[in-house]
């Protein structure tokens, strides 16, 4: 495992906010999801369509379940202004099956919300590790 780098020079709160934001998804807390975003975040999502606004955004995650368990593993993170940036192992698991996503991901922070929210991932690596599941659960 790579030595974990934590830089806190953190004088807006901004990595606080995104430590705030990943706890929130490893206790699979929607509530608190949706109290660090702005009402006009922009979200994009490696290779999916851009979301813009609270609203759509969170209809977007409550329909990406419904999760057994999430677990959002941060290896390093770093922020300069508000910027933080992050490399993590999004660890999910639904419908009895789960993934490990490697993730780099950027959040811009401003009075305490995130505004955008960029995770830069290989989809197609994701995608193969459901199908590998989906296998595996009917035996063959």
């Amino acid at each position: 495992m790579p030595s974990q780098i934590r830089a806190h020079t953190d004088s807006n709160g901004a990595i606080a906010v995104v430590e705030a934001f990943c706890e929130a998804w490893s206790n699979l807390d929607f509530e608190s999801i949706a109290a660090l975003l702005s009402d006009d975040i922009v979200y994009r999502n490696g290779p999916l369509p851009m979301l813009a606004g609270k609203a759509a955004v969170m209809d977007y995650l409550s329909g990406a379940g419904p999760f057994d368990n999430m677990e959002w593993e941060i290896l390093n993170i770093a922020s300069s202004g508000n910027a933080v940036l992050t490399e993590r192992i999004d660890h999910i698991s639904r419908r009895g099956q789960s993934a490990a996503l490697p993730i780099m991901g950027t959040f811009e922070v401003r009075e305490g919300l995130i505004v955008e929210w960029r995770d830069y991932f290989d989809l197609a690596a994701y995608q193969a590790q459901w199908r590998e599941g989906k296998s595996d659960e009917a035996g063959n």
